[in-house]
């Protein structure tokens, strides 16, 4: 079974039909801002429910609250490190936060994202 390239990879992401071009911020010391396409998928709730403590009954009742957020699928070679969290990403004038990644296995990686606000 072939195994795709970098170069094979890159025609899912392609910023010209379905893809977007992502400004991608590593934490490695003098690593510059580079550009990354990549599949942006903001459906979902962008909220943190670490910003509000809800009421003393919920509190000691253990809500929580899960949903699904902005993503960004990406080729794994794209990221240093294959992507951290608390490394940034802007994706349409929106600056996001890696919170947690996912690679696939295939060279890909989806990056779970939260807004900066």
């Amino acid at each position: 079974m072939p195994v795709e390239t970098d170069n094979d990879l890159i025609i899912f992401l392609n910023p010209g039909e379905f893809g977007v071009e992502a400004m991608y911020v590593s934490r490695a010391n003098g690593a510059e801002p580079k550009p990354i396409p990549g599949l942006f998928d903001d459906e979902g709730s962008n909220w943190n429910p670490n910003r509000w403590s809800g009421t003393e009954f919920q509190a000691q009742m253990g809500a929580s609250i899960t949903s699904t957020g902005p993503t960004f699928l990406c080729r794994t070679s794209d990221l240093l490190r294959g992507g951290r969290k608390g490394e940034a990403l802007t994706i349409k004038d929106q600056e996001y936060r890696i919170e947690d990644k996912r690679p696939d296995g295939t060279g890909m990686t989806l990056l779970l994202l939260m807004a900066n606000d």
